[in-house]
């Protein structure tokens, strides 16, 4: 949603007139800022879709991240339930 800022040139070209600038720069600078405060501002509901937005990404990414890592240990499971009966059996045999 835009949200136009009023902004008065001519006072605004003045004071730097007055502050010792060029016409011809102060006049570029508030042509150039008065073009900046015409562009879209967000606002609050703006944010809000934003935000939700972030979220679900968020949790996508998540999901997939959690994915991806039970994904690589499942091979450090698969190993350590096999030294675990492997010192299951070696024990046995030690004090059978």
């Amino acid at each position: 949603m835009t949200m136009p800022i009023q902004f008065d040139t001519a006072a605004y070209i003045k004071v730097l007139v007055d502050a010792g600038v060029p016409p011809e720069h102060a006049s570029a600078h508030a042509i150039a800022l008065a073009h900046a405060l015409s562009q879209p501002v967000a606002n609050d509901s703006d944010l809000t879709i934003v935000r939700a937005e972030m979220h679900a990404m968020i949790s996508q990414h998540e999901a997939r991240m959690k994915q991806w890592v039970l994904a690589q240990l499942k091979p450090i499971y698969w190993l350590q339930g096999l030294i675990l009966i492997l010192q299951t059996i070696t024990m046995t045999k030690l004090f059978l």
